[in-house]
């Protein structure tokens, strides 16, 4: 029950915020709006005010706005078809800001309630690590990999991804006032984890040189595993080689965290469906609507972090929303957007009707697409 609860409450605020991204920005414009309605099926409560009508719905996982002409033909100068191509491109892009605009005040709070923050400043050098052996130090800003630039510890994240075995890394880190460049290959990091009767012994090996072991005593908050014990389990990595210092968040710092972390869930939208344009991601990697509840049940039951983590999912899943329904798909509102360019280019409108086919056509891939997705996330839940 307090998933659903979640889950319709989470829907409901992105994509009514999306709306009024639109109708907000259409009102300034001086567009004819009709109706800006919450929810969709039957009308609960509506109230008209001027020439807009405002409206609760029945079903409450979503929300329109619907102008004056917009999709057919009218006579009335404030019709969204009469309008100059620039000003609907404007009212169209608005629901997609506004979701992105939601995901950084969510970050706000996430962020304050996450510190201290990882910074992309080093803190420490992982001994035996390449990064040792180049010269990087204690106190580098890392402001570069491989070419692209690196703003917060989740730029770093996000480079990490895209590193490859036995290739180099280009790294730029900003010393003082100097700006040095280095070359570096990931480093192999071998874990042994010994369960002893009284203690749990770890081992870290870096190319090839293992370090001194770290030993954890048996506690309350540690207790003795019986099943554990006399088992060594070990794991092997690839790490850059140094650990990243931390930052209290405070008012004045708080704002460059948040928008950091905005930037790179957009960084991270976009890595994303380029691995999928390129093959390196399978579409049967996605999620739709039924591994999104699945989601929202996870972190609903996370524990103590409840609440922060409720609120970084809707923070990650209303960016999401935003730029995905600006990709220049048909049915999407970038799809629209693609249509009102050519306009300015041409200087006259595509015609209703071949535009109408399009955003049909557009529809019903979408709809298959969500369908083959749903059945994966269902099957990944059955396994």
């Amino acid at each position: 029950m307090v998933t659903a609860i979640v889950t319709i409450v989470m829907f409901l605020v992105m994509v009514s915020l999306h709306e009024f991204g639109h109708f907000s920005v259409a009102k300034l414009l001086g567009f004819k709006v009709l109706e800006y309605a919450i929810g969709f099926g039957p009308t609960i409560f509506k109230r008209q005010k001027g020439e807009t009508q405002y409206s609760i719905r029945a079903i409450p996982l979503g929300g329109y706005c619907k102008f004056e002409g917009d999709g057919e033909d009218s006579d009335d100068p404030r019709a969204f078809c009469n309008q100059k191509a620039w000003k609907r491109i404007l009212v169209i892009i608005a629901g997609g800001v506004s979701n992105v605009i939601l995901g950084f005040v969510l970050m706000l709070f996430v962020v304050g309630m996450a510190s201290p923050m990882r910074t992309n400043v080093v803190d420490s050098i992982v001994p035996n690590s390449y990064m040792e052996q180049v010269g990087v130090m204690q106190g580098d800003e890392i402001i570069r990999i491989n070419g692209k630039h690196i703003a917060s510890y989740d730029d770093i994240t996000l480079a990490k991804s895209t590193f490859q075995l036995n290739k180099d890394i280009d790294i730029t880190v900003k010393r003082g006032r100097e700006r040095l460049n280095f070359t570096l290959r990931p480093s192999e990091q071998v874990v042994t984890v010994k369960y002893l009767d009284d203690r749990i012994e770890t081992v870290s090996t870096v190319n090839g040189v293992e370090e001194e072991p770290e030993v954890i005593m048996y506690s309350d908050e540690i207790p003795r595993d019986e099943e554990m014990v006399g088992k060594t389990t070990t794991s092997t990595g690839y790490i850059m080689g140094f650990a990243a210092g931390i930052e209290d968040v405070n008012a004045k710092n708080i704002w460059g965290h948040a928008f950091n972390k905005t930037i790179f869930v957009v960084k991270l939208v976009y890595q994303s469906l380029w691995g999928l344009v390129t093959g390196e991601v399978g579409i049967d990697q996605m999620s739709g609507p039924v591994g999104i509840v699945s989601e929202v049940h996870e972190v609903v039951n996370s524990g103590v972090y409840r609440w922060l983590n409720i609120l970084n999912l809707v923070a990650l899943l209303t960016i999401n929303l935003g730029i995905f329904n600006l990709l220049p798909i048909p049915a999407l509102d970038g799809g629209r957007l693609v249509f009102m360019i050519v306009e300015l280019i041409r200087r006259k409108p595509v015609p209703p009707e071949k535009e109408g086919a399009v955003h049909a056509i557009g529809f019903m891939l979408l709809f298959a697409l969500i369908l083959f997705i749903s059945f994966n996330d269902i099957m990944r839940l059955i396994r």
